[in-house]
């Protein structure tokens, strides 16, 4: 009877330094002790079975053994770790898998590291949906080496690579993603209700006309819910390359004939796109396991269903949502900022600008919040870029100066002042040491536009300044846009090779 909650394994890493919480569940009102690093800590079971007890903060160390004892019962777990715990959250470009990322291969030939660890929270939308699939290969604490490695996040790998190398303790990542999953799913619907109402009108309407003693038995057997089989035959035909158009087509008839195409049908809300899915079934399922903080990298679903002028409040809630999870309002999130892209399948761009705005204006008035800029990255045609380098050591950078302390150059620049005199606009930036640094004659993804249309310019970098020269005086309403486009990719960098963040400046 007496058992741990799933996250509880041999192999796993414990958060150092700060209050530990262990749960589980065992026979009703019985005492319960849990021993590691010389603490026992005694509680008692309610009277359901379940317990928790909270340990003092723990020391760094490489290998520890926890025992859990309860009426004659015993756990032991070993090879435990003890130092920095990171939760990567979002959709398919956080769970983005190394083996199809792009340096998987010179990767794989030096990534054995005990004390590089992840853990995959299962894929969870619904109550009986583990015992409808097999989950065998997932939900399993693994060392970074040459046969586990491909299960890794890639971004969450590369992060936390960073930063074993830089604290020198161990580092673990715990990946709670799915892949197309929207905000809402994330968080409690209570809270989606006062910020993004229109998610909650649209589940009301669809759970008005469902028969659903029928729904969740499609949901029971449909190939759409299978998420224990993380290298399943879809993913291994987009994720390492971009498709074509006719590639495209080809597989989904050859899924069409051997009968593997996902249920789902017209108008139907999927398990995992109600309200609050993921939040109860995968982020409870993990909360309160000691953590330092979340990295964040979602938004692409909010903007396929056109809701991107609800992001902000989105995301303000979500993070308020997972803070109280964890009883910890200060709880770091850094957030990634999605790059440029046109169209990908089925997916297209329809206000990427407006996602990006309200990831930048929700870090900036947020405490304890932080904004990654992968503007450099994106692929136009692919809406799953394949270096995840970047992204995970610009993570591993703004963690390292905001949350560790460190006085580095972690953030991007961003413009705080502009001036214009006669024909010339001077932009100066933040977050540059000494100067900007232009890859390339031109600042690709630069326009200004005037009135009547876009205007000719040459510009120049002056230390954290950039300047432009017109041909004629500058008119009222000018607009100088910077990554504003669709797809773009930006060259403007700091010292930290950080690009520079998306702006318009109307003058």
């Amino acid at each position: 009877m007496l058992q741990l909650a799933s996250i509880f394994q041999t192999g796993m890493v414990l958060q150092r330094d700060k209050t530990v919480f262990v749960w589980g569940i065992a026979e009703q009102e019985m005492k319960v002790t849990v021993s590691i690093q010389n603490q026992r800590v005694e509680t008692w079971s309610d009277a359901d079975g379940r317990w928790m007890v909270r340990l003092n903060p723990l020391k760094a160390s490489e290998s520890e053994q926890m025992q859990v004892v309860s009426n004659g019962e015993i756990i032991s777990l070993s090879d435990i770790a003890v130092g920095e715990v990171w939760v990567a959250g979002g959709q398919s470009n956080m769970e983005f898998p190394m083996r199809y990322e792009k340096h998987l291969s010179e990767v794989k030939e030096n990534c054995r590291n005990g004390r590089v660890r992840f853990y995959d929270v299962p894929e969870v939308a619904f109550e009986s949906q583990m015992d409808s699939f097999d989950y065998s290969q997932v939900g399993i604490w693994r060392k970074a080496d040459p046969e586990s490695i491909e299960y890794f996040s890639a971004v969450g790998y590369y992060f936390e690579r960073e930063l074993e190398k830089d604290l020198q303790v161990p580092v673990a990542i715990i990946g709670c993603n799915w892949g197309g999953s929207v905000s809402a799913s994330w968080m409690n619907p209570e809270t989606v209700k006062r910020v993004g109402p229109e998610w909650i009108e649209e589940y009301e309407t669809f759970a008005s006309k469902i028969d659903w003693d029928d729904y969740w038995k499609r949901q029971r057997t449909g190939i759409q819910n299978d998420r224990g089989d993380v290298f399943n035959p879809f993913s291994e035909f987009v994720m390492p390359r971009t498709p074509s158009r006719e590639e495209v087509g080809a597989f989904f008839q050859s899924m069409a004939k051997e009968n593997k195409l996902p249920d789902i049908r017209e108008g139907e809300l999927e398990a995992h796109l109600i309200p609050g899915a993921m939040y109860e079934h995968m982020v409870k399922k993990i909360a309160p396991y000691g953590i330092r903080g979340v990295l964040w990298y979602q938004g692409e679903s909010d903007d396929e269903k056109q809701r991107a002028h609800l992001y902000g409040g989105m995301l303000e809630g979500l993070i308020e949502d997972w803070r109280t999870l964890w009883d910890d309002d200060s709880l770091p999130f850094l957030i990634v900022q999605l790059p440029g892209f046109r169209s990908w399948l089925e997916s297209e761009n329809h206000n990427y600008d407006l996602i990006r705005k309200a990831q930048q204006e929700v870090t900036d008035k947020k405490a304890n919040t932080w904004l990654c800029s992968i503007g450099d990255v994106g692929e136009e045609f692919d809406i799953h870029p394949k270096n995840k380098l970047p992204v995970g050591e610009r993570l591993a950078l703004l963690a390292r100066g905001h949350v560790y302390g460190e006085n580095i150059l972690c953030d991007a620049p961003v413009v705080y002042e502009t001036k214009q005199e006669g024909r010339m606009i001077r932009i100066k930036f933040k977050n540059v040491a000494e100067k900007l640094l232009l890859e390339g004659d031109k600042v690709s993804a630069l326009k200004v536009r005037g009135k009547d249309g876009f205007l000719d310019f040459k510009e120049s970098v002056e230390g954290n300044t950039l300047v432009l020269q017109l041909r004629e005086e500058v008119q009222p309403e000018t607009v100088v846009e910077f990554a504003t486009d669709d797809f773009y990719l930006v060259n403007l960098y700091n010292e930290a090779h950080i690009p520079a963040t998306p702006f318009s400046i109307k003058l």
